[in-house]
């Protein structure tokens, strides 16, 4: 499943590349996201990811792991993990392009998720319809967020 959102901040691409380096605060700006920690600074960290789809209270483990960055213009990291009570797996590619425009920045966020296990019995469309909420949540949380920090 892959989805894209954009967001348009009335800040530099360095205040945004700041704040997207500030791990635990990106964090808290993810629905269901908590217990953030990082193991190596700009390389890996893990977190907890605890949200209901359908009848289910799903909490995935994730590992992160950063697979490229180009300072100012691109963050790319993969997030992974397995929820053991449900048997659900889930493995998120996150692609942040960032771009100057006029005095702000656009802010691109692509998502290449999978998941498995016991949700895919909900369908496709239950599971896209929850992923996408949870992406337009969090790009107006990052959006306000860099916002009030600028």
């Amino acid at each position: 499943m892959r989805l894209e959102t954009e967001i348009a901040v009335a800040t530099d691409p360095a205040n945004v590349w700041a704040f997207l380096w500030n791990v635990e605060r990106v964090a808290r700006c993810l629905p269901g996201c908590r217990e953030v920690r990082t193991i190596t600074p700009h390389e890996r960290y893990e977190a907890l990811i605890a949200e209901r789809v359908g009848p289910f209270r799903v909490e995935v483990p994730l590992d992160i792991r950063v697979l490229d960055a180009d300072k100012q213009r691109r963050l790319k990291a993969e997030a992974s993990g397995r929820d053991p009570r449900t048997g659900t797996s889930l493995r998120i590619v996150l692609d942040l392009r960032l771009e100057q425009a006029g005095s702000g920045s656009r802010l691109v966020i692509v998502t290449d998720a999978e998941i498995s296990g016991r949700l895919v019995m909900f369908g496709h469309g239950l599971i896209r319809q929850k992923a996408g909420d949870m992406m337009t949540k969090f790009a107006e949380t990052v959006r306000r967020e860099l916002e009030d920090a600028g």
